[in-house]
């Protein structure tokens, strides 16, 4: 009788990871072409290389996988520190606001976890505003690496057809362009047109947003924001709320 197969449980960033190490396998890609796909270091990657031509998919599963990290907080402990930073200081940055929890709330949390914490609340601190200029980003090297994505109000049909809205997005590597009409930039129009693009395209490491309300809340994550975290899909927002927008003239 033949022994059942292990059962190996992979996360979509580990999915992604395993179609990355094939294509440098093939030789489609270079070591520093994959290490920034996977935006990890070169070295993780020959690690990675490594563990994979030895243990196949296994060596790919992140060797925490169902363990606690000996320098974890538990989620209490998190959702207790956004609680008391909403109600006291809100205007603090991660470094004064770590000081103020040891000091008055006798809660002892690195000002780096509080940060780690507070990005994924989407509280943003005024630590970005002392930056004094901002370089030109650089585009991404490889196809399918961000995404960006955008919607436009405009009167499109020039008053022979209803005022909608088009959903665009481009390829930040590329600049291939994909955009579709829908009746308003709401969350079903949003990701219906994400699922046709990942169907067509596949699923992206990132993607580039404003802070439009079916993007981004503070407080509780949206559904849009919910998608990409299922999809281990990286959000990056613009600095400003409608940064990305464009208009026709």
């Amino acid at each position: 009788m033949a022994l059942p197969q292990e059962l190996l449980t992979m996360s979509q960033k580990e999915r992604k990871r395993i179609k990355v190490l094939d294509q440098k396998t093939e030789g489609k890609l270079t070591v520093k072409e994959a290490s920034g796909i996977m935006r990890i270091s070169e070295r993780q990657t020959y690690r990675l290389l490594s563990r994979y031509k030895a243990e196949g998919d296994r060596g790919i599963i992140h060797r925490l996988r169902g363990k606690l990290s000996n320098r974890g907080y538990p989620k209490q402990i998190k959702q207790k520190a956004i609680e008391i930073y909403w109600k006291r200081y809100r205007d603090f940055g991660p470094t004064l606001f770590s000081e103020k929890l040891k000091e008055y709330e006798k809660i002892e949390i690195n000002h780096e976890t509080l940060r780690r914490w507070m990005r994924s609340s989407g509280i943003i601190t005024s630590e970005r505003k002392k930056r004094s200029h901002r370089k030109k980003r650089e585009r991404r090297q490889a196809i399918g690496e961000m995404l960006q994505f955008d919607g436009s109000h405009h009167d499109w049909f020039e008053s022979r057809g209803l005022v909608c809205c088009l959903l665009h997005a481009i390829d930040d590597a590329s600049s291939k362009v994909f955009i579709r009409f829908s009746e308003s930039e709401n969350t079903e129009s949003v990701l219906r047109v994400l699922k046709e693009y990942c169907q067509q395209n596949g699923i992206h490491n990132s993607i580039y947003i404003d802070r439009y309300g079916v993007y981004y809340a503070e407080k509780q994550k949206t559904d849009f924001q919910l998608a990409m975290d299922k999809l281990s899909v990286e959000t990056i927002y613009a600095n400003l709320p409608t940064a990305g927008r464009f208009t026709r003239s």
